[in-house]
């Protein structure tokens, strides 16, 4: 019944999916198709939407310390390699780890060898500020408590990352909301959080960087880590990059931009 529903949902989103990939597509084919948005000297960052307050925070911090701009352009990394495959001018890519960029690897589109520390990103339940308290993850009775009765928002399961461990967990707690009813299933993470700051839901699951960058959200509690490994994006350069990315990376593993990230929502893997 559970795989039925989805397979509706995915029917009635598939064209407004395939809409916004298309304007996506487009926004970057023409972004970077005039020399004047990105000179050879500055850099082409592509990187996931989720990654985009991050990214660009680093980028203004090392554009002050260097005088060299970066370009960063967000997409989904599929998306990404298509336009770099497709002859878009990118340097690097900050790209989900998983056999998306695998591909992208064995195909020549990226370098084979990752040019900066991992970067992990995490899940949150979180609520609108002023309406919230925080719980410990552990205390799955007072979670449960908290959620009983109000209107959830998740990421599409078939869709983000972040919906089909948000789903587990929430299921894991108990928790039996219907979709159209308690539950309310955004395109991505970004639109879990729009749903809040609209009303549409009371609470909902979110990657931390996108919680983050708005204030209008509040913490309740951290989801614990996914049993098949984290949420993890991997630095890469493009095979026909223009710019030497290594001075902006030597920059990212700074204690300066460290701050940066951390700030963002965003871990360096291993901390």
């Amino acid at each position: 019944m559970e795989q039925q529903r989805w397979h509706v949902t995915r029917s009635r989103r598939s064209w407004a999916e395939l809409q916004r990939r298309v304007m996506l597509v487009a926004a970057m084919s023409l972004s970077l198709s005039f020399p004047s948005a990105a000179q050879a000297r500055d850099l082409v960052v592509f990187g996931e939407p989720t990654l985009m307050n991050a990214l660009q925070r680093i980028g203004a911090a090392w554009r002050e310390r260097s005088g060299v701009r970066v370009n960063v352009f967000a997409a989904p990394s599929d998306l990404s390699f298509a336009q770099i495959d497709r002859g878009a001018r990118c340097d690097l890519v900050f790209a989900l780890t998983g056999s998306t960029t695998d591909d992208a690897e064995r195909q020549g589109i990226i370098r084979s060898r990752p040019l900066a520390p991992s970067l992990r990103n995490s899940l949150l339940l979180v609520a609108r500020s002023g309406s919230a308290r925080t719980i410990a993850p552990s205390d799955r009775t007072e979670l449960a408590s908290f959620l009983e009765g109000k209107r959830l928002a998740i990421a599409n399961p078939d869709r983000d990352p972040a919906g089909a461990p948000a789903l587990r967990w929430l299921r894991a707690l108990g928790w039996r909301g219907e979709e159209g009813k308690s539950l309310i299933v955004a395109e991505s993470s970004a639109g879990v959080a729009q749903s809040l700051a609209d009303n549409g839901a009371q609470a909902g699951i979110v990657y931390a960087t996108d919680a983050a960058a708005r204030s209008d959200l509040a913490a309740i509690a951290a989801l614990p880590e996914r049993d098949d490994g984290a949420i993890q994006y991997v630095a890469v350069e493009a095979t026909d990059s223009k710019s030497d990315p290594k001075p902006f990376l030597d920059f990212l593993g700074s204690r300066e931009a460290h701050d940066i990230l951390r700030a963002s929502g965003v871990q360096l893997v291993g901390e």
